[in-house]
């Protein structure tokens, strides 16, 4: 009897390890998230996670400038300590984790009201991984996002960055980098369209096989403080010094 239960348990606990480690390949919570958010659109409900909803309802609380110099997208702008990188205080953190284009076009009105003196934009790798929208279909959304700015902030020094590389070979993002590679050339051309100065950082942390660097992250997407140094680089010079 008590073989029968030793081997019950260990087939349980092979079975949830196995379910693990296939989430953790595929993005650990932020997957958890797409998927539950994905069969909610499906039953036409639209559930944002508690930590979008909390980050974005501070964001609409915070004081609002004319000098503000914002910082916007997901995770990856997130995470990123911008203030002490680029040691400028007039820097706004207004990445949230897990954010797309729709949902960046939902909170756009509260990044736009004060009127900022620049936005740096970078956004892109969710539509893709979580949601798998088509090329075309990011940038259309990128598309309305633009057209929001100019018309209700049309002073706004605008910076498009590319979406940046992902490493297939740790923990599994499985997502084509050649892929990436077409679309910021498609956004290139768009941010041109708009008159928006574009950086393309995908270069600066990727490696000969255009993959994410293995020194600069841990899980195949996220970076770390080696990788934001290399990203700082990049647009420092885009730094608005203008006072307004």
């Amino acid at each position: 009897m008590k073989i029968i239960l030793f081997i019950s348990v260990s087939i349980n606990f092979l079975f949830i390890l196995i379910i693990s480690l296939i989430i953790i390949r595929k993005g650990g919570i932020e997957f958890i998230n797409s998927q539950f958010q994905k069969y909610q659109k499906n039953h036409n409900e639209i559930v944002y996670t508690p930590y979008y909803t909390h980050k974005k309802s501070q964001y609409e609380k915070l004081p609002k400038s004319e000098l503000d110099i914002i910082f916007l997208g997901d995770s990856l702008t997130d995470e990123g300590e911008w203030i002490e990188l680029l040691d400028n205080v007039n820097i706004r953190n207004r990445g949230i984790s897990g954010d797309t284009t729709n949902r960046i076009l939902d909170r756009l009105d509260t990044i736009v009201m004060g009127k900022p003196n620049q936005i740096f934009l970078t956004i892109g790798i969710n539509d893709f991984i979580n949601e798998s929208r088509s090329s075309d279909y990011i940038l259309e959304k990128y598309k309305e996002i633009l057209s929001h700015i100019r018309t209700q902030t049309p002073k706004t020094k605008v910076i498009v960055q590319s979406v940046l590389p992902v490493n297939n070979q740790i923990l599994g993002y499985w997502y084509s980098n050649q892929n990436i590679i077409g679309f910021n050339s498609k956004l290139e051309k768009l941010a041109q369209e708009f008159n928006y100065q574009y950086i393309n950082v995908f270069p600066k942390l990727s490696d000969s096989q255009n993959q994410l660097y293995a020194k600069y992250t841990n899980d195949g997407l996220h970076l770390n403080g080696d990788a934001y140094l290399v990203w700082r680089d990049a647009v420092k010079e885009y730094l608005s010094t203008d006072p307004r």
